[in-house]
């Protein structure tokens, strides 16, 4: 019997919205005593920050562009080896219980819309088992969407619809909501023990009770929130809004967040005016210059503190149920989201065309099983997403694939330097009949560069350089400065060598579905 491997995740949650890396309002102290008991990685990033691509090198331990999934609503290929088919063929059970989107929920041809159409419960990507949930209501099924129109129907309309498919293609459904009216939120009534997140933890503990003791095992429990829309149980709210203090990162008024934004590259200042559609994520139609309110960003903030509140609960409910089966002394827990969130930051919200921190950097923690020995840690060596496939073929004593362009994670600082890991690359790339944006970005000893590539938008001579020791904000782009010449050619030449000059597999998108 080997070391069973338990990995939970959640959907753009910010790297410092928990307690231990330092939000003031964040409730949560189990996963807070996962960074304290394990290994803390610092400077942990993923390879892009939108959810299907991200998701799409979670599993295959490989860079967007050598999968294929470079933006939402781009599908990670079918037949695709993923380290879902490493673990099963080295005699692993393997299942997935919650959010997968590695295809558009939008589209009727999703292999995830159809299993859970058709009652059916895998298999899925190399997973034996797969039970999934997404934000609510979305336009096709997920097998927790039918189980609460089945038993709970009354509560179907709880949920803030998050998506339409009125137009032939999806789009999200921009309203506000709460007390502030603000975008995507809305007080759900619904009893917290059918919302989303206990839906998933409970189903999680179910199928773990039904796995032979002596079997190894991977089970991803892949909670949704605390993604947008912002519509936890309200009776689970933990704080009012308005004893919230105003987001610094949002900025004293429009005139600082346009000093801040003109700086950068001429679509940020678009993104926040909304004077033209630069992305798909960037809400069509919609200025967070003239509709987002610093009383909105507070009241967004109270949804997300109640959502974590609510996935830590979870956190802390599985870990208890593992120890008392005695299973947790053999069990290896990773925990990681897949991307961040502005969430108010220069006055933006979600995510979109940007490679800052705000959106790429990642609160990811392993916490090995007691039985191999491994102290507590914190590392500050870059890794990445792509190193998590990698880590699991490690745990699990099998060979890591060629295929995977990560590797294991380092156990301590020393094991860091020894690997002689000194940067990670993330990458973005969108088009809109009035941008292209397509982005390369590489941190490296507090530097974060961003290279954009030549596009119909771009004339790829444009970039983003910042140091983050200087300023974590990431609002002085010193790109043209003097002193930063010789930093930023160096690292241009190491995103051209190390990342560009890799094949690039672009997969096409499913027509219609964008999200």
């Amino acid at each position: 019997m080997g070391r069973k491997i338990l990995l939970i995740t959640t959907d753009m949650m910010r790297w410092n919205s928990l307690g231990y890396t330092g939000d003031p309002y964040a409730q949560t102290p189990n996963l807070d005593r996962l960074a304290t008991e394990g290994i803390q990685y610092h400077q942990a990033r993923n390879q892009h920050p939108l959810c299907m691509p991200c998701r799409g090198s979670l599993i295959t331990g490989q860079y967007p562009r050598t999968n294929g999934s470079w933006n939402n609503g781009i599908p990670l290929v079918h037949g695709v080896d993923t380290i879902a088919d490493v673990l099963h063929d080295a005699g692993y059970h393997t299942a997935l219980i919650g959010k997968a989107h590695w295809e558009p929920f939008s589209s009727p041809e999703s292999l995830e819309a159809e299993l859970s159409g058709a009652n059916r419960y895998g298999p899925l990507r190399g997973f034996d088992y797969a039970q999934l949930a997404a934000h609510g209501p979305v336009p096709f099924n997920s097998h927790y969407m039918m189980w609460l129109r089945k038993h709970h129907p009354e509560h179907v309309a709880d949920y803030y619809q998050l998506l339409s498919m009125e137009s032939g293609h999806s789009q999200m459904i921009i309203k506000g909501g709460g007390e502030t009216g603000a975008v995507f939120v809305k007080d759900n009534p619904i009893p917290r023990e059918l919302y989303q997140t206990d839906w998933t933890t409970d189903n999680t503990i179910r199928h773990i009770d039904s796995l032979d003791p002596e079997e190894d095992w991977f089970v991803w429990m892949s909670y949704g929130d605390p993604h947008h829309a912002y519509d936890p149980p309200v009776a689970e709210d933990y704080i009012n809004w308005k004893d919230i203090a105003p987001y610094d990162a949002f900025g004293e008024s429009d005139a600082q967040r346009l000093e801040w934004l003109d700086q950068k590259p001429w679509h940020w200042r678009e993104w926040y005016t909304g004077d033209t559609f630069i992305s798909f994520e960037a809400l069509e139609g919609y200025s967070y210059r003239r509709q987002l309110k610093s009383d909105h960003i507070r009241e967004i903030h109270q949804k997300i503190y109640t959502s974590n509140k609510l996935i830590d609960d979870g956190v802390g409910k599985v870990i208890k149920h593992l120890e008392e089966k005695g299973w947790l002394e053999d069990t290896d827990i990773i925990f990681t989201p897949d991307h961040g969130g502005f969430d108010g930051a220069y006055g933006l919200m979600l995510i979109g065309p940007g490679l800052t921190d705000h959106e790429c950097r990642l609160p990811m923690v392993w916490k090995p099983a007691e039985s191999a020995n491994v102290p507590a840690a914190e590392v500050e060596s870059p890794v990445g997403i792509i190193d998590l496939s990698p880590t699991f073929c490690q745990i699990a004593g099998v060979d890591v694939p060629e295929w995977m362009d990560g590797k294991p994670l380092p156990t301590s600082q020393g094991e860091g330097d020894e690997q002689g890991r000194e940067y990670t690359f993330t990458q973005y790339e969108s088009h809109t009949p009035a941008a292209s944006i397509i982005m390369n970005s590489m941190y490296a000893n507090n530097i974060v560069c961003t290279l954009y590539e030549r596009s119909k938008t771009y004339e790829g001579t444009e970039g983003e350089l910042y140091n983050l020791e200087e300023d974590p904000g990431q609002l002085v782009n010193l790109w043209e400065d003097p002193a930063y010449a010789a930093v930023k050619a160096e690292m241009i030449e190491t995103i051209r060598k190390d990342l560009l000059a890799r094949p690039m597999f672009h997969n096409r998108p499913i027509p219609g579905a964008l999200i």
